[in-house]
């Protein structure tokens, strides 16, 4: 399984900076976009059920000094 979804980040705008702490943070497997006029990160190439994918994204985040909003599929929101 491989699942999909964003993490949406507090910031509202994709800076270099932004950019660089996300790559830094080691999500250089997944895209830094834009969702609901946040920056977000697309995380589509993780092996794993939903769950623990998603936590795992979460704890390396933080870890990375990203500051997370909420977690996003397709067409659902979690806070």
């Amino acid at each position: 399984m491989t699942p999909e979804f964003y993490l949406v980040l507090l910031d509202d705008d994709l800076t270099d900076e932004l950019a660089d702490a996300v790559f830094e943070a080691g999500f250089d497997d997944s895209s830094f976009t834009m969702r609901g006029n946040h920056a977000a990160i697309w995380i589509c190439h993780r092996e794993g059920e939903l769950i623990p994918v998603v936590r795992e994204a979460l704890e390396q985040a933080r870890q990375g000094g990203l500051r997370v909003s909420h977690v996003e599929m397709e067409d659902s929101a979690f806070a």
